[in-house]
């Protein structure tokens, strides 16, 4: 959930007491700042998350009638916010995701693992670190031999060097693929351990890249000491080792994330068994995760063509043709809405996050979207809506006379 500066003015309705605690859902980030840099949240940036703070406090809300050990579902869990509440809380969780690196992010974020593992993991972590310094003082000798670079089983190596080449430095590249190449020596025997420090390096990787951020791909002049991409990576790994021993306070449950669509979450979660859904689907025609992601996709050898092909409304879609994209995008919403909707337990409520946005110039209104979307099964509990700022003269223009706005819906199941 994107956060202004100032916050917009909120109107909420429907039940009393649940309407208002999604006002303080709402609020919740202007007020709490120390939620997101608690337990595993910092470990790794993710576009658009959900807010932390507004997680707990949703996942609060949903769980408030359920007992200790209880099923929480998140149907789009991106990098895992509402699953690392959860299981803070002591609920069980399951989490679903179309992209490949959400699913490996979130996965580490919510780590189940004994004291001796998580010894392991920072000890690996260091070791490794350790191995590429030294590695990249050997290779500044005169008779040093290049490393040879990574070649990931189904990526063309000479299109992946290609997209690779203009975003890191080249001592950065060999200390990072060196690295990557030890994880996959690693999880020959402990895929577990290495795909959490897979993890970890994925954090870093756009730190010591030439790519602005996440979200701008734009290409920056970044001057990257050697050996900047070792410590970084040990650095995360000890963020990340601190956050997980501050989250085993909570249960020892372990959420269960699963790499697929939404509308499939009948697959993974059986009718009726979630005493609660917590979730934030794409906001239509605003990322396109499939491209922020793709120099990780590159560089750590995840394959995405199901993420691709099944990203629900992204920004390419609209710009191609925005008629069409807008009805698939209401189709599968309303599939998406189905899903949830038979996941719940009768009587069980769902908290839905959804964005006002412009696509390809046209303004789409999240909660109408949203709300057409409901099936027979689900009420309306109570909605609570932000406003937000208009990002410059197109969305002015798009939204007209009518305020952009972010929006919390609690439905029930009947």
């Amino acid at each position: 959930m994107s956060m202004p500066r100032q916050p917009g003015r909120i109107f909420a309705d429907g039940d009393r007491e649940s309407a208002d605690l999604l006002v303080e859902a709402l609020r919740a980030p202007n007020i709490d700042h120390d939620v997101a840099e608690s337990l595993t949240h910092p470990f790794h940036s993710y576009p658009a998350r959900l807010h932390p703070a507004t997680a707990r406090v949703l996942v609060e809300i949903v769980g408030n009638r359920a007992g200790r050990g209880a099923l929480i579902v998140d149907p789009f869990c991106g990098s895992g916010t509402s699953l690392v509440e959860a299981r803070a809380v002591g609920f069980k969780a399951v989490g679903v995701d179309l992209n490949p690196l959400a699913v490996l992010v979130a996965r580490a974020k919510t780590w189940t693992a004994p004291s001796r593992r998580l010894k392991q993991l920072r000890e690996q972590g260091h070791a490794l670190a350790g191995h590429v310094l030294a590695a990249g003082k050997a290779a500044r000798r005169s008779t040093a031999e290049a490393a040879p670079m990574r070649k990931p089983k189904g990526f063309d190596p000479n299109a992946r060097n290609t997209r690779l080449a203009s975003w890191f430095a080249p001592h950065v590249r060999r200390e990072l693929e060196l690295i990557a190449g030890h994880l996959d020596d690693m999880r020959v025997h402990d895929a577990e351990l290495a795909n959490v420090l897979t993890a970890c390096l994925s954090a870093i990787l756009y730190k010591v890249s030439s790519r602005t951020s996440d979200t701008d791909g734009t290409w920056v002049d970044r001057n990257i000491a050697r050996g900047a991409a070792a410590r970084n990576f040990a650095q995360r790994v000890d963020l990340l080792c601190a956050g997980l021993v501050d989250l085993s306070q909570g249960s020892s449950n372990i959420p269960v994330i699963h790499e697929l669509d939404a509308r499939r979450l009948g697959d993974v979660v059986p009718d009726g068994t979630a005493a609660g859904i917590v979730t934030s689907p794409p906001y239509a025609g605003t990322y396109d995760y499939a491209e922020h992601q793709r120099l990780r996709f590159d560089f750590l050898g995840l394959h995405h063509r199901n993420l691709d092909i099944g990203e629900m409304g992204s920004r390419r879609s609209f710009e191609s043709n925005p008629v069409t994209a807008q009805q698939n995008w209401r189709s599968a919403l309303a599939d998406s809405v189905n899903a949830i909707a038979k996941a719940l337990a009768p009587g069980a409520l769902a908290a839905l996050v959804v964005g006002d946005s412009v696509a390809k110039g046209r303004a789409i209104f999240a909660l109408d979207d949203l709300r057409d979307a409901l099936t027979d099964d689900l009420t309306i509990e109570a909605w609570a809506s932000q406003h937000r700022p208009m990002l410059g003269a197109a969305e002015t223009r798009a939204f007209g006379d009518r305020p952009k706005a972010e929006h919390i819906t609690l439905v029930r199941r009947r």
